[in-house]
């Protein structure tokens, strides 16, 4: 994982964004189409596996709550063009303890 992965920290909750071009056109998704798929480093078993997403325009969102610590990446997919086309992103994040200061 990239060390410019985003970090957050434990008990957090962080909205992840994400949008989509195809032939440099950014799109907007079907309806109800956007789902995202977490994955922790460590297992190959989702920890959010396919739960549905949010639509802004042409934003897609996914809300994240009570993070665990660990390196994490969330998969976002959309539809567009009534199915006709079908988009994944990526997006890696870290998970870190809370330390006192």
């Amino acid at each position: 994982m990239p060390n410019r992965a985003l970090q957050y920290f434990t008990g957090d909750t962080e909205t992840f964004r994400g949008a989509f071009e195809i032939e440099g056109v950014e799109q907007t998704p079907d309806t109800g189409t956007v789902k995202a798929t977490i994955l922790k480093d460590t297992s190959t078993t989702p920890v959010v596996s396919a739960q549905a997403g949010e639509i802004a325009g042409t934003q897609i969102r996914y809300k994240y709550a009570s993070m665990t610590d660990g390196r994490y990446a969330i998969f976002l997919t959309a539809e567009y063009g009534n199915g006709a086309y079908k988009r994944t992103g990526k997006i890696e994040f870290v998970v870190r303890p809370k330390e006192a200061t």
